[in-house]
């Protein structure tokens, strides 16, 4: 069979915004995970997979696979506890269109695995400037649980004041029920959160 961008697999009709974004589907629970790990260490589990957590807050290349390979990838993640929507990056020195396609891909991974395999996915809402406004909320479940993280946010004052910026607007757009912050330095924001320690270069995060 041909390949068309994961075409050939789903083509979703209800879409939302100009740019025809497949549609998330709502999270209003969650079952109890002891850990979260990242993709890339899933394969290395063993045993019952169903007390853990599963994030993409990792580099894009390690896990461009699971575009390439949603069944594969989709049948192995389903045996964990619940996941973190891909985040395929959305940097805003990426030409335009790659940030879009990024999303796309974002959200039609999402709704594909919902779709598929009754999996438990927790939208992950990302942004960049405020440019992406836009697009970047578009096909979001309204108050849902959602994850965020501010690893890849630089130290800089432009980054971080872009990253909270987007954060309010992600609260007034989605109003979401839930938030769970992955990250490393446990600023401070508004919402219903659930911090969650990121350490960098380690495969285990634990509930903060």
């Amino acid at each position: 069979m041909a390949k068309w961008q994961n075409l050939e697999l789903a083509f979703f009709d209800e879409t939302a915004g100009k740019y025809e974004m497949p549609i998330i589907e709502p999270v209003y629970e969650l079952p109890k995970v002891d850990r979260f790990i990242e993709f890339d260490y899933c394969n290395r589990v063993r045993g019952d997979r169903s007390n853990i957590g599963v994030h993409f807050f990792e580099d894009d290349y390690k896990f461009e696979r699971v575009w390439t390979g949603p069944d594969r990838y989709g049948e192995m993640l389903s045996q964990f506890g619940f996941i973190i929507g891909p985040d395929f990056s959305v940097y805003g020195d990426f030409p335009f269109p790659v940030r879009l396609y990024n999303y796309y891909r974002n959200n039609w991974l999402v709704k594909y695995w919902q779709t598929c395999y009754n999996m438990i996915i927790v939208p992950t809402v990302m942004w960049g400037e405020e440019d992406t406004w836009d697009w970047c909320f578009d096909g979001l479940p309204r108050q849902s649980i959602v994850a965020v993280s501010n690893v890849g946010v630089g130290n800089s004052k432009e980054e971080k004041e872009y990253f909270s910026k987007g954060y309010h607007e992600m609260l007034r757009r989605l109003e979401p029920s839930k938030i769970l912050f992955f990250t490393r330095n446990f600023a401070e924001f508004p919402g219903n959160i659930q911090y969650i320690r990121w350490e960098i270069h380690k495969g285990d995060q634990v509930n903060g």
